[in-house]
């Protein structure tokens, strides 16, 4: 295996084994495998679990009584002979899907439970006439014992015979239901019962008593009907009566005979005396135009010929017209004259004389009408009073027949909506009295219930395949659970994927014979479950192991540490762990007689705080070590003592010194180290654990390789990266990882110990 130097000439391991991600496609991703393995490596527990939850279930189910089930089939009918419809009576208008819902509410309604206890006298029936015991449930026990209540007391025979008939009542109508069979009129009546007879009796009593309620409901809303009718004629009669008395008293005041003929009379005189004021209006105006424009245009001479002209009810006025064409011959005869005769010529002169006296005749004529307009305008402007006054009385006479017509109308109305109203009541009243004795029916029964041969509950096969279906599913879920919560460092894949380090072995659990599986099967699975302490195992084991698995993976990690010093010697190796009680001390005990087989080693025990190299050795207490040499009391040759077995030399931890720290870092520590490996081909250092103090990273700091143990499914993984980024922040690389106390028998379910258990005999 290669390996690279540090910046402190530390050898570390560089890790060439594949990535075990490269196992798996994505991370993200379901590893089938990998769930297959957690339930194959837990399926006793699974397996128990789900046998056990089947068993209590198997044991109340075979204590559950039969039920029985009777169903019978009943038909709603879609149209109903009803006297009345549902709007009639309650005024409001129901939906078929609506009403056949309500159907089956009145089916499962208490009250028709009432109908089938009463009719059948279920009171005197054998079934509830049984004794029972009673047996207060497990919430009233302890209300009892909590809040103890007086005894009831005595109930009289009449008290008794209700109670009962409630309880019957309570029993009819709790196991009692229906339901509509999709897309259909049809309803399916069930009952449930502990007897197969009552099941199929109390079906078909239950469709029967809904259908005598119905008619019952139905023949009580038509007497009801009936009654209310009958009340309210006699009323709507004199309603009417009165209506009619008031409408002909009104005729009779007004004198009215044809309100509507008279009506059109007045409007079409007061649309003629519109015209009329409109045109008595346009004359005013004209008269009152004309005035105006001669009083500003006339002159000193008389009114100009300009003017004349421009009004056309003088211009073109006969008289005006006639005097016009006199002044016209006159005017032509004169220039006829002129081409014979001068100006002075009598004929001329008398000539010109006619021409005056006509144009004075239309001067005169033009005067007297230009006069006569003033008479005009006054007469005009009386006439525009007169129509007026016409107007307003045909105006009042018009509101008047128009209130006259109103009255007349609400009179007419009131008449009509009363008639309306008493002879649909008395056309009804007529069609209740003649149905009032036809039942109709609401619906009818198609398949009546028959006598049930099979339960049809509890479904006993069924529910305790269920259950364990069901718990085994439970008991999978919680293992991957259980699984996908531990945190801990389990196999080759962790240390090597969650820790990116090489792992240079794995230390299987030894199991001594006072330690062997004994108990029950689920002892034995409850001790599988929990983490247990295991009793440590003698320094010496490596020699002792028999079975050879355990020297073998000592032997491993001794070809690793090999293969990690092919380069460079790596003398001095220091071990540590996280936590205390990982295994430490016995895999630095039985790794220096591994190595001790090949070369010459030495233990240390650094562990001052907690030394237990000395204990494993059976050395006493007594005998100088470690802190006895760096404190100058004691010689190196005093320090070290030989085992008694293979003559292998150890130096113990020695007196309790009040300040370790001090000692690992002074020099003459480290010269220690720098002595002894020229005497010792191997130094094998046992270390305190890295996170209960700073001593390991001290004696790293002086150690050519570190061995880092962790135990297996027992130190979380957060506390093993927290131990190695301690040491990295010293600048101390770990050369490996040693997984110890790896349980076989589980290993063989963990695919990355692949390789790993088959070298020391444990594979299938």
């Amino acid at each position: 295996m290669p390996v690279s130097v540090n910046n402190k000439g530390h050898l570390s391991s560089v890790n060439t084994t594949p990535d075990v991600a490269t196992e798996f496609v994505n991370h993200d991703e379901i590893d089938l495998g990998k769930l297959i393995r957690v339930i194959w490596r837990h399926k006793l527990v699974i397996l128990s679990f789900a046998a056990l939850v089947t068993v209590l279930t198997a044991m109340v189910m075979s204590s559950k009584t039969p039920i029985y089930v009777a169903s019978a089939s009943l038909l709603l009918e879609a149209e109903q002979n009803r006297v009345l419809q549902l709007d009639d009576v309650y005024g409001e208008s129901t939906s078929a899907q609506e009403y056949y819902y309500s159907q089956l509410e009145i089916i499962r309604s208490r009250k028709v439970a009432e109908k089938v206890v009463d009719t059948l006298q279920l009171h005197k029936h054998p079934f509830f006439n049984q004794p029972r015991e009673e047996q207060p449930s497990l919430k009233q026990t302890i209300v009892n014992l909590v809040n103890p209540q007086p005894p009831a007391p005595e109930l009289s025979t009449q008290q008794k015979a209700m109670q009962k008939r409630d309880a019957i009542i309570g029993y009819v109508w709790g196991n009692m239901s229906a339901s509509p069979v999709s897309k259909t009129q049809v309803v399916t009546i069930s009952f449930e019962s502990e007897s197969p007879q009552l099941a199929a009796t109390l079906a078909n009593a239950i469709a029967q008593a809904y259908l005598d309620n119905h008619m019952d409901v139905n023949l009580d809303r038509i007497e009801k009907s009936a009654i209310w009718l009958n009340s309210s004629m006699s009323g709507l009669k004199q309603k009417l009566e009165s209506a009619e008395e008031r409408l002909a008293l009104f005729q009779e005041r007004e004198s009215l005979v044809d309100v509507r003929g008279i009506k059109s009379l007045a409007a079409k005189e007061l649309e003629e005396l519109s015209g009329q004021l409109t045109r008595a209006q346009q004359a005013v105006d004209q008269s009152e135009l004309i005035s105006s424009l001669l009083q500003r245009n006339q002159a000193k001479d008389g009114v100009s010929l300009e003017f004349i002209n421009s009004v056309p009810e003088i211009f073109n006025h006969p008289s005006v017209q006639n005097l016009q064409q006199q002044k016209l011959s006159i005017e032509t005869k004169k220039q006829e004259l002129g081409f014979v005769y001068g100006p002075k010529h009598p004929k001329m002169i008398a000539v010109n004389a006619e021409l005056g006296k006509a144009q004075l005749n239309i001067d005169q004529q033009i005067s007297r009408l230009i006069n006569s307009l003033g008479t005009d305008t006054r007469q005009a402007k009386e006439r525009v009073t007169q129509i007026n006054q016409a107007i307003a009385t045909a105006k009042a006479k018009f509101q008047r027949l128009t209130r006259i017509e109103n009255q007349h109308r609400d009179l007419l109305q009131d008449v009509e909506m009363n008639r309306n109203l008493y002879e649909a009541f008395f056309s009804r009243l007529k069609e209740t009295a003649q149905l009032e004795g036809f039942e109709t029916s609401v619906g009818r029964v198609i398949d009546p219930a028959t006598t049930p041969y099979s339960p049809s509950k509890p479904r006993k096969k069924l529910v305790v395949v269920l259950a364990l279906m069901l718990s085994s599913m439970v008991g999978v879920a919680c293992v991957l659970l259980m699984e996908a919560l531990n945190s801990t460092i389990r196999s080759a894949e962790d240390v090597e994927q969650k820790l990116s380090q090489t792992l240079l072995g794995i230390i299987p659990l030894v199991k001594l014979n006072h330690q062997r599986d004994n108990g029950t099967v689920l002892q034995r699975l409850i001790k599988k479950s929990q983490q247990q302490d295991v009793t440590p195992l003698a320094a010496n084991y490596y020699l002792q192991d028999k079975e050879q698995g355990f020297s073998e993976a000592v032997r491993t990690i001794r070809t690793s540490l090999q293969m990690l010093n092919i380069e460079s010697q790596a003398k001095a190796i220091a071990v540590t762990s996280t936590l205390p009680g990982e295994g430490k001390t016995q895999l630095s005990s039985n790794l220096f007689y591994a190595i001790g087989q090949l070369q010459k080693t030495i233990i240390i025990d650094a562990d001052m705080r907690r030394p237990s190299i000395g204990k494993n050795f059976a050395i006493d207490k007594s005998q100088p070590g470690l802190a006895n040499y760096i404190a100058g009391t004691h010689e190196l040759a005093q320090c070290i003592v030989q085992d008694n077995h293979n003559q292998m030399d150890i130096m113990v931890a020695g007196d309790m010194a009040p300040n370790p720290q001090e000692l690992l870092s002074s020099a003459r520590f480290k010269a220690l180290i720098t002595q002894l490996s020229e005497s010792y081909d191997r130094i094998i250092i046992d270390t305190p654990p890295i996170l209960a103090v700073s001593d390991a990273i001290l004696i790293a700091g002086v150690s050519d390789a570190l061995i880092y143990v962790v135990k297996a499914e027992d130190t979380k993984e957060q506390q093993v990266k927290a131990g190695f980024k301690r040491l990295r922040t010293s600048g101390v690389e770990v050369s490996g990882v040693v997984l110890n106390q790896v349980d076989m028998d589980k290993a063989q379910s963990y695919q990355a110990f692949d390789g790993y258990y088959d070298q020391y005999g444990y594979s299938s």
